[in-house]
């Protein structure tokens, strides 16, 4: 069919109807490339976009307007240390610069402090 990076492509696949873009292969160039060409497309789509932190991501958030970032290894990592620690968070998410966990309950704590309190429980 063709590159993601190509409007051509995107345009054959009814970008223009689309309810959203995912862009997130293994290539991080690739998928700055796919999203760009699909916001060239229709500026309004909603996109998701796979990529890592540096100079490329950091250039492609001054140029284009990207809104929430998430590191996706941090919050899976709290979830995995918070299991081995013993606990029972079923999520985790960040603010703030401070990561949060929600316990079975369905209260909400920082990581750390969780974990404390299951350490003590």
């Amino acid at each position: 069919m063709g590159g993601g990076g190509s409007r051509g492509v995107l345009s054959r696949l009814s970008l223009e109807r689309a309810r959203a873009l995912a862009a997130v292969t293994s290539d991080e160039i690739e998928n700055i490339s796919t999203a760009v060409a699909g916001l060239s497309v229709r500026e309004d789509l909603p996109t998701v976009l796979r990529a890592g932190s540096g100079d490329v991501m950091d250039e492609t958030r001054a140029l284009f307007r990207i809104g929430v970032v998430r590191d996706v290894y941090l919050i899976g990592g709290t979830l995995l240390a918070a299991a081995a620690l013993g606990s029972d968070a079923s999520e985790a998410f960040p603010y703030d610069e401070t990561i949060y966990v929600t316990g079975a309950d369905g209260s909400l704590a920082p990581f750390a402090a969780h974990v404390r309190a299951t350490r003590v429980s």
